[in-house]
Parts: C-alpha cells; sequence; structure tokens
C-alpha cells in the first residue's frame, strides 16, 4: 500500500514542479515589457531603446503597440526582417512562430491559416501564409497573464542566442520513511534559470 501510495506522491510533486517551470519559464515573457526585468544591456527584454554598441538604438516592438490582427502582425514580422547587429548593420534575422495566450488563439488561427485575407472582404491570398514568412505557425503558451499580448520568436532564439533556459540539475525525486513519526517522507529537487542573452530574439506588443 505504502509503495503505490508513494508513487502517486512522488507523481503529484513531479507535476506541481512541472507547473512552477512553466509558470516560472512565462515570466520572461509576463515581465517583458516592464522597466523592473532588466537585461544585460539594462532595459526590459522588449524595448524601443536596446542600446547599440556602435551608437544608436533599436527596437523589437511598434512604437505604438496593436493587437493581434493582419496589419501589426505583417508590421512586425517586417520590423524583424530590418533588425541590425551593434554596428548599425542589417543581419538576416526571420520570424520563426508567433506565441500567444489562450484568449487569441482563435484570432491567430484565422490569420495564419485562412486561405485569403483574415476580417476583409477582398479577394486577396493569405500574403503570411502563402510566402510562409512564419514557418513555425503558432503556439498558445497558458501561462500567459496579458490577454492582449502576443510574442513572435526568431531565428536568433533558434540558433540558441535569445531567450534561454539553463537546465543546471534534472528533477530528483525519493521518500524515506521516518523512525519517529511512521510518516513517509517525499521530496523532489530541480535546479534550472530562464532569461536571455540577445533581445534580437523576440519581438513583442503588449495589445492596444
Amino acid at each position: 500500500m505504502y509503495d503505490s501510495l508513494g508513487k502517486r506522491y512522488v507523481k503529484a510533486l513531479a507535476r506541481s514542479m512541472s507547473n512552477t517551470k512553466e509558470v516560472k519559464g512565462a515570466d520572461v515573457l509576463n515581465n517583458a515589457f516592464s522597466g523592473t526585468y532588466t537585461g544585460g544591456d539594462g532595459v526590459s527584454l522588449i524595448n524601443t531603446a536596446h542600446p547599440l554598441a556602435g551608437g544608436g538604438n533599436a527596437a523589437n516592438r511598434a512604437v505604438t503597440m496593436a493587437d493581434l490582427n493582419e496589419t501589426s502582425l505583417e508590421d512586425a514580422l517586417i520590423d524583424i526582417s530590418t533588425f541590425t547587429d551593434d554596428r548599425g548593420l542589417t543581419i538576416s534575422v526571420q520570424a520563426t512562430k508567433l506565441v500567444v495566450p489562450p484568449q487569441l488563439v482563435f484570432v491567430a488561427d484565422r490569420i495564419l491559416n485562412s486561405d485569403k485575407r483574415s476580417g476583409t472582404a477582398d479577394n486577396d491570398v493569405n500574403a503570411i501564409r502563402n510566402t510562409g514568412v512564419l514557418p513555425g505557425g503558432y503556439t498558445v503558451n497558458h501561462y500567459l497573464n496579458d490577454p492582449d499580448a502576443f510574442f513572435l520568436l526568431t531565428s536568433v532564439t533558434d540558433q540558441g542566442e535569445g531567450l534561454k533556459m539553463f537546465q543546471r540539475t534534472s528533477m530528483e525525486t525519493s521518500m524515506e520513511p521516518d523512525f519517529t513519526t511512521g510518516n513517509i517522507r517525499y521530496k523532489s529537487r530541480e535546479r534550472y534559470s530562464f532569461g536571455w542573452s540577445d533581445w534580437r530574439g523576440i519581438y513583442g506588443s503588449q495589445g492596444a
């Protein structure tokens, strides 16, 4: 009986820790616009004033943020394609995947997967789908706090230089009897951290 019960508790601990890990990972996006959650360049992850080593600033968001729609997504894709390095030289960066909260899943699906333009009476093709400029489509992150915010991951993150997660110690679970009380003690341990090394790995908007 104790073995069966113990296994259930260990599984419950693992599920709880997995949920915590998802929350911690999403915190990077949930705080991406916060001035109190800054990166190595001294500004928030998503900002209009990322300082460049060669002088001047660069942005990974629109000056005026907008809700997710065809126009705002196209503008974001264009902005990403014109990212520069620290010397101000244009580099080859492509958006790879759209990340949305559950509240925007239907909007994202209509924009990306309709044959024709979304939300218009025009018979134009869906240029975003037709050109394949967003090869990873979209994904839903259930741990995002802002129902209007959306994010675009880029090829910089895919190459390991944008958003980062370090797994320092894999999850370990164990249990042992307590001689004094007769209870069974359970513990679970894991070490990891989330962050980013290059703001070019993501583009975002908080919505209008």
